[in-house]
């Protein structure tokens, strides 16, 4: 598991979205970047992306979890309190 600096979880989620999105998505990847309308992600895709922050973040999440968030930073905020509340009950 990376250690969860704010830079490392965004660097470690762009990542994984590359992977996941179809085509590799190429363009920047910012908070702002929509899962859906910009970087193609349907639900096979998000059911990948989140299997990923597992394996790479350590951080397991539902589709539940992420249902309602519409945008890279939307993932990156919900990952992050996720992890911080790893570490508090750590």
């Amino acid at each position: 598991m990376i250690e969860p600096s704010p830079h490392n979880v965004m660097t470690t989620l762009t990542a994984i979205i590359r992977k996941v999105s179809p085509g590799g998505h190429k363009a920047a990847i910012t908070e702002a970047t929509r899962l859906t309308q910009d970087l193609g992600l349907d639900s096979v895709a998000s059911l990948e992306l989140l299997s990923m922050i597992d394996e790479e973040l350590g951080l397991f999440l539902e589709m539940e979890d992420v249902v309602g968030i519409e945008t890279v930073g939307g993932i990156f905020a919900l990952t992050m309190r996720r992890l911080q509340t790893l570490e508090l009950s750590a």
